[in-house]
């Protein structure tokens, strides 16, 4: 599992193979540099003892070349590394993203933390993956920085380094023991960022709700309980990253003190002189840097690889809609739309239980049933939102798997009950319906969607913003621009989900005389709880568990009295 996470990071710096080179060839010039100029105390300390002027005058010109050197080596590996960084992981959220609307709508429904758990992955566990990738370069250049320093130890003193060379094991044995740790509480505290991150965006998504039943102190006890629980795994991340800290800094004493005692013995004993000591000592010192830059990018890899997974999680998830193999067109001279045994649930759980049913181009159907019923299922399938579980749904002979997805939902309009508006201006919110359709035709579209009128008395007219989620416009004026955008883009199949259940009498009037435009001339599929809207429907289909129970015109079905005689005496009464 590790090493499939690191592959899968490695693949995603491929594309920036030449900046990396550069990168790894800017470590060794700094690693190199940075070391001879450690290896040069000895001699200039040396020289410095015996007042060899000309020596040390010498030695210096080229003491600051390496200084010069190692710098602008240093410079480039972490900047570009740095920047790499930001591109891998710009191109992952760009990933996860689109990997988001290809998604299901069963994933969307099913995953456990909503849209607030979606962004936490895109957000905080993306960040936790940059942050790591800057230390790839850490993980590259203190490595070699270790050898090199290694290497002007074994010169100065081979028996001595080869003896505090017996302390790698104690120390790789300790950091294996740490990382294990980590990949125990890490995911821990990313599971709650998850959830509070979801509970944030609850709070904001719904705080008219909040305030209105007072439920403040409810969302914000929430984010304690979470906000305590994830201090609680932090802690523990922390306690066990910190832990290096102090080892090292402890065995770095005793090596000191060890090197120190050895050093004046054999200085005493003429084998060695006093920049011999020194020369040691400055490489010793100077090796703790890059232990200890490593043990950190060891250890931040450890939570590189946990974030990793779960953001690859969902870039490989397979729960999105395949597109079609046959890659058909859609049919332009269509002549029935038909669901043929039609059945689809999640897991055990069957929504639909075997559909059959025919709609002749031009047609209004109306879609009536408890909630619960399946009614949404059948024009989410429509769609391929997500696939039945089996049956068939054809347009004519040609079954809509076989159809070009794009091309299946450019044929297809929707108006939803909840309208979803882009915080963008009316006219692009409008001309969202088919970027490819000229926007002059913007204007004609909304006053047959009865939106002009009111269009024009907002600030800037169709250049007026209308906030997020279009929460600066009222009920009805974001259904009439949803109605203008489903006519701008000019679909022969239209599905009304509900399209006018939340709004008030007033503006219920005003959005049917767009609806009334919008339905001329083409196919469309209604649901709707008031069974006023419905009545000039050509065939009512009234649903119950899954299944179709009764089919007709609003008044053979009311000579029935079944089903929808029951919903009409309960809305009458």
């Amino acid at each position: 599992m590790l090493l499939a996470q690191i592959k899968k990071i490695l693949g995603e710096l491929k594309p920036h193979k030449r900046l990396i080179i550069i990168v790894a060839v800017a470590g060794i010039i700094h690693a190199a540099a940075y070391s001879q100029l450690a290896y040069m105390i000895k001699p200039l300390f040396d020289n410095l003892a015996g007042a060899e002027f000309n020596q040390v005058m010498h030695l210096v010109p080229y003491a600051l070349g390496l200084s010069l050197a190692a710098a602008i080596g240093r410079y480039f590996h972490i900047y570009l590394m740095n920047y790499v960084a930001e591109c891998v992981v710009q191109g992952i959220r760009q990933k996860l993203q689109q990997k988001f609307m290809r998604l299901n709508l069963s994933f969307h429904n099913n995953f456990t933390t909503g849209s607030g758990g979606l962004i936490s992955r895109i957000l905080n566990d993306i960040n936790v993956i940059q942050d790591g990738l800057r230390m790839v370069a850490d993980i590259f250049l203190h490595p070699l920085l270790f050898v090199a320093l290694i290497y002007n130890l074994l010169r100065i003193d081979w028996k001595l380094t080869l003896a505090i060379l017996l302390l790698v094991p104690v120390i790789g044995a300790f950091l294996k023991n740490i990382s294990r740790s980590l990949r125990k509480y890490v995911p821990m505290g990313q599971e709650v960022l998850e959830k509070m991150t979801s509970t944030i965006k609850e709070s904001l998504d719904g705080v008219r709700i909040i305030q209105s039943f007072n439920l403040e102190k409810v969302m914000a006890d929430r984010l304690t309980d979470e906000s305590k629980d994830y201090l609680a795994a932090r802690k523990l991340v922390h306690a066990r990253t910190e832990a290096m800290g102090p080892v090292t800094e402890l065995l770095a004493s005793a090596i000191f003190m060890s090197v120190l005692l050895y050093s004046t013995y054999e200085v005493s004993q003429g084998r060695a002189t006093p920049g011999t000591f020194v020369g040691f000592i400055t490489s010793l010192l100077m090796i703790n840097q890059p232990i200890k830059k490593f043990q950190e990018s060891y250890l931040r890899i450890q939570q590189v690889v946990i974030a990793s997974e779960r953001v690859f999680s969902i870039i490989d998830s397979d729960q999105e809609v395949p597109e079609s193999q046959a890659n058909k067109p859609f049919p332009a001279q269509w002549e029935k739309l038909v669901y043929k045994d039609v059945k689809f649930g999640y897991g055990k759980e069957m929504i639909l239980k075997g559909i059959n049913l025919e709609i002749k181009r031009g047609e209004v159907i109306a879609l009536v049933g408890a909630s619960g019923s399946g009614k949404s299922t059948i024009v989410n399938l429509l769609e391929r939102f997500f696939d039945a579980s089996s049956g068939d749904i054809l347009i004519d002979n040609t079954n809509i798997l076989d159809i070009n997805l794009k091309d299946l939902r450019r044929n297809v309009a929707l108006v939803t009950q909840d309208v979803f508006l882009f915080s963008d201006t009316i006219e692009k919110n409008i001309q969202a319906g088919n970027f490819d359709r000229s926007p002059a035709d913007i204007p004609r579209m909304a006053k047959l969607a009865n939106a002009d009128e009111f269009i024009m008395k907002t600030p800037n007219g169709y250049q007026t913003r209308v906030g997020d989620r279009g929460n600066l416009l009222s009920g009805g004026e974001k259904q009439r621009i949803s109605i203008a955008r489903a006519m701008f883009k000019d679909a022969p199949i239209l599905i009304l989900d509900e399209a006018t259940s939340a709004l008030d009498t007033a503006s219920e009037i005003e959005v049917q005389k767009g609806i009334d435009h919008l339905m001329e001339g083409r196919t469309a599929i209604v649901i709707a709880h008031r069974l006023s809207t419905i009545q000039k429907a050509d065939k009512i289909v009234v649903l119950k568990d899954g299944n179709i129970v009764e089919i007709g015109s609003h008044q053979s079905l009311l000579t029935q009295e079944g089903e929808y005689f029951r919903f009409h005496s309960l809305q009458h009464t």
